[in-house]
């Protein structure tokens, strides 16, 4: 007797926590720059997470509750943020910006077992890291592309600028390390340092090299600004942008934009051949009619559509693991047009080359 009424009060308790567990609410927390430098690229992520909530969160309204908080860019403020959303119970982190801000909260998250999800950044060691979930292609990915396309055109002698900090780290670690494994150098290094525009000096190291292309792991402004000053020095050089600098608004601040290879981890949004891109423009004409598209915007737009596919597949125990091994898994085809394939701890592998001439872009192959 006492058996069995041990055996039906854990099944009682059994019932009471699933219950409890199926009509939770669950905090979904980023943190990302919303003001100061790149304040554009927050607001693109935010902008396609609550297009991709809206059009595809049905019942979900009461049960998953996002949260951005505002850090700037700046390392300290994305780990006073992440600390605040872990004292109010957040059951995943999403859509963080930047490789220096997750550096930062990478032992937070190791220490307290939170996962992250689709962070915007490629750097290689998210691969290597239990709690994060890559949604794009690394860098490293980029860089390799990249350079196969230059060598192609018989463009050999290349040059890197970047952010001194572990982005631009990345970047130029990356550049240097697919060159030398082609037997090639590279030609000059430039730094500047992060949320500034303190640049004179790596113009003056790069360009006294002449290098036939530049590789910049920078952000938007600063390599407009860049692209700019350099154009008066040698207006033949290619430049090279990677996927954190924003397409969408270096064209807008450049008075010409020839001799520019945009990288991106997403095909574009505008290509009526991608049903996922003409559904993205759909349903942000339906909900902010006065927003522009964007690649960030597209991108985070993607990542939400498979988290919140993870979500409607959530059952017992109702745990951030469960559910990062559902979106481990999605299926190959679940995007359409795009395809799937968890590997190397990311979920899209496929990086894609740009140029941008009459209002839009063109893929180079």
């Amino acid at each position: 007797m006492k058996k069995i009424l041990t055996f039906l009060l854990l099944i009682f308790v059994l019932i009471v926590y699933i219950l409890n567990n199926a009509k939770k609410e669950y905090l979904i927390g980023s943190s990302l720059p919303l003001k100061g430098i790149m304040n554009e690229m927050g607001n693109s992520v935010k902008l396609g997470t609550e297009v991709s909530f809206k059009i595809y969160g049905d019942g979900f309204e009461k049960k998953i509750k996002y949260v951005f908080l505002d850090d700037k860019y700046e390392p300290k403020l994305t780990k006073e943020n992440i600390k605040t959303l872990y004292k109010k119970g957040v059951f995943l982190l999403y859509g963080i910006v930047g490789t220096p801000t997750v550096k930062e909260i990478l032992p937070f998250l190791n220490d307290n077992s939170i996962f992250l999800y689709a962070p915007f950044t490629g750097a290689e060691f998210l691969r290597r890291n239990k709690y994060v979930i890559n949604f794009r292609a690394s860098y490293k990915d980029e860089i390799k592309k990249i350079i196969n396309y230059l060598i192609k055109r018989k463009i050999t002698k290349i040059a890197v600028f970047y952010q001194n900090d572990e982005y631009g780290n990345e970047i130029y670690y990356h550049t240097y390390e697919v060159l030398k494994n082609k037997n090639l150098t590279l030609s000059a290094v430039g730094t500047y340092k992060r949320n500034t525009f303190f640049i004179t000096s790596a113009l003056n190291e790069i360009s006294h090299n002449k290098p036939q292309a530049i590789i910049m792991g920078s952000t938007s402004k600063v390599s407009a600004m860049f692209i700019e000053k350099y154009r008066k020095i040698d207006p033949n050089a290619v430049f090279c942008t990677i996927s954190f600098v924003n397409p969408d608004s270096l064209v807008k601040l450049l008075k010409k934009t020839d001799n520019i290879i945009f990288s991106e981890v997403v095909p574009y949004y505008n290509d009526p051949s991608i049903k996922e891109a003409v559904l993205f423009k759909e349903d942000l004409k339906k909900l902010f009619p006065n927003q522009q598209p964007s690649f960030f915007a597209f991108e985070a737009y993607l990542a939400n559509k498979i988290l919140l596919r993870a979500f409607e597949r959530l059952t017992f125990p109702y745990s951030p693991s469960h559910l990062v091994n559902i979106i481990k898994n999605t299926p190959k085809n679940f995007l359409k047009g795009i395809s799937i394939k968890y590997k190397n701890n990311q979920l899209l592998n496929k990086t894609y080359l740009f140029e941008y001439n009459n209002h839009s872009f063109k893929e180079l192959r």
